[in-house]
Order: C-alpha cells, then structure tokens, then sequence
C-alpha cells in the first residue's frame, strides 16, 4: 500500500469520526430502557439515567386531542416523549398515551388539548380546568432557563399536568426560573416536596398495576 493509498484510508477514517460526533443524539423514548441521554435538554440533565426517578413507577392513561393542533404528528409525538421523560425520571410518573381527533373524554385518566391558540382564556400558554379539560399552545411563548426542555411544547404540557396532579405554581423564589411549575419559563425540574405531592396523586389515578418501570411509547396519528 502506497502513501498515497495509506493518507486516503487516514482522511476516510477521521472524516467518518467527525461526523459521528457531530451528529446531535435523539431524545430518548422512557419506553425503551437502553436508550442513550440526549445532551442540551431536558433529558440531559436527568438525575436518573434511564432509570425512573421513584418506585413504583404510576402509569397514567393520557387522551392527547390534536384534531386542531398544528404540530406535525412526529413533531408532537417527540414532544410528548420528551413531557414524560421529565416526570418518569424525576418522580417515577409517566403517561400511557393515546391520540383522538375528535373531542370525547376518556373515562379515566387525562385529557389534553394541543391547539394553535388556547380559547380561554386567550392568550395564555396552557391551562388546567380539569383532569379532563386541559389545554397546551402548540408554540409557547417561554422565557430562558438553565438546562432547558428541547420542546416548549413538552415544559407547558408537563406544566399543565402538574396541576393536575395538584401542584400549585412556583413562582417567586431564587430557582424558579429552573422549576417546572413556575410561570412560563423553560424550566423542567421539580423539588421533592412537588415529587411527593404528585406521587400521593398519581397514585389514585395509576393504572392499578405498577410491575412495568416504564410507560409505551406514545401512539400518536
């Protein structure tokens, strides 16, 4: 083999090298346990690896309206991986996931809407009026954050579901801007007095068996 050939083979090999590191890695999916760590988001920051953040790991049905959403499907389904990493790997709660384009609540559970524009009241990010009637803009209007979520959309449904797993709003303190329930920002981490909180919730509205440590993958159309 010529130098010649030898340097190609060379250029080849770092080329190749180069564009693996690159290459951003995905968010990973809390329904598949080997899954990498994504870097600059949410899931990087995730004190857990790939392991939930509490046991028993409560799964919730969620029924995610998107008939009026804008966000594409592969769009929002990542966006709503993303949503259940930030409670599956702090406080060991994740959502069962099941799309309807039409407006019929499920009989348990959550329902959630992704629209353009929340009607009422207008203007706001999401809101929470019940466990079946819960609402997220498609694009939040969010300020910074350390560590922030990849998808706004991910912070405000998470957000919004904080509420219904009775968690007040955080606002005001030092670490609200990095707090998942405080107003409007990126933020995505809770404190273990919200944790406990949410569990004692999640675990009246739990599917009743707890053997799985993580929820499916969102089956969004």
């Amino acid at each position: 083999m010529n130098a010649i050939t030898i340097g190609a083979v060379l250029f080849l090999l770092i080329s190749t090298a180069l564009q693996r590191l690159q290459t951003p890695a995905p968010i990973p999916s809390i329904s598949d346990a080997s899954a990498g760590v994504a870097s600059g988001s949410a899931v990087t920051a995730g004190r857990s690896g790939v392991f939930p953040g509490r046991t028993p790991v409560y799964r919730i049905n969620l029924r995610v309206h998107n008939g009026q959403s804008a966000l594409l499907v592969d769009d929002l389904r990542t966006s709503l991986e993303e949503m259940n990493f930030i409670w599956w790997s702090q406080a060991g709660i994740c959502f069962e996931i099941a799309s309807a384009k039409d407006n019929t609540t499920a009989a348990d559970g959550f329902d959630i809407w992704f629209v353009p524009d929340v009607p009422d009241p207008p203007g706001v990010n999401g809101v929470y009026k019940g466990d079946h009637d819960i609402w997220s803009r498609d694009y939040p209007r969010l300020s910074p954050a350390p560590n922030p979520v990849t998808h706004r959309s991910a912070r405000t449904s998470a957000h919004e579901l904080g509420h219904g797993l009775t968690l007040s709003h955080y606002n005001g303190y030092s670490d609200s801007a990095t707090d998942l329930m405080s107003s409007g920002t990126l933020g995505w981490q809770l404190h273990d007095f919200q944790i406990q909180a949410a569990r004692a919730r999640a675990q009246r509205k739990a599917i009743p068996d707890t053997t799985p440590t993580n929820c499916g993958a969102a089956q969004i159309n």
